[in-house]
């Protein structure tokens, strides 16, 4: 896997006033190359654990089945939930039904992780997550940005993986593409790797209503996507 451009401050959208400036100032981003490259970090996300970045981001990975829940935007809010009971004994069953190959396995996930951000949104409560990550809604109970998303799916996919539940599949540390330097906005994912053939895969609720699929593809596909 490709090492990610850690920007772990930045936002999944700006605000109209950060794309202006975005659009009005390239030279002055250009001239930051130096100091930008010379503050990346030197380990590769292949490298590190799942669980680090947490850590590295200042918010809380799972233990057990308990998972800090990530909104407002960049973690700012959050929420101790229990994904056990009813909610993990639904997510064993499908899972356990598809393992036949790694990609049942992810049809599966999909199907676990819409699940999940149900029930999170129910959890939480207030307004509905809106997908995308509006800048009006930033602070707001209950939205999440992609670092929201990222933490979060995260989370739940540690749950699962410690419960014996991925056949095929190990989570890894997320990923991010844009840099800004690309006209890209930063944006990160959740990420898992196929066992056999070492295949990355972006698990991205970001773009979808709580209770929809999340976009489950190739993590190459997934960095090429603005």
């Amino acid at each position: 896997m490709n090492g990610p451009i850690y920007m772990a401050k930045d936002r999944c959208n700006l605000s109209p006033i950060g794309k202006l400036i975005m659009r009005a100032t390239p030279l002055l981003i250009l001239k930051a190359l130096p100091f930008l490259l010379f503050m990346a970090p030197p380990a590769t996300a292949a490298s590190l654990p799942a669980q680090s970045w947490f850590n590295q981001q200042g918010y809380v990975g799972p233990s057990g089945s308990r998972i800090i829940a990530c909104h407002g935007y960049g973690c700012v809010r959050r929420m101790a939930i229990s994904v056990d009971g009813a909610w993990l004994s639904r997510a064993r069953e499908m899972l356990r039904s598809n393992q036949g190959s790694p990609d049942a396995e992810r049809q599966a996930l999909s199907e676990v992780i819409r699940s999940y951000t149900a029930y999170l949104s129910t959890s939480l409560g207030g307004k509905p997550d809106v997908p995308g990550s509006p800048p009006q809604m930033s602070g707001v109970y209950g939205q999440m940005d992609c670092l929201d998303e990222t933490a979060n799916t995260t989370s739940v996919l540690l749950v699962l993986q410690e419960q014996g539940l991925l056949a095929h599949h190990v989570v890894q540390y997320p990923e991010s593409r844009g840099f800004f330097l690309d006209g890209r906005y930063p944006h990160f994912t959740a990420v898992i790797t196929e066992k056999r053939t070492g295949t990355a895969w972006a698990v991205d609720p970001w773009k979808k209503a709580p209770g929809q699929r999340p976009d489950i593809l190739p993590l190459t596909r997934w960095r090429q996507d603005s």
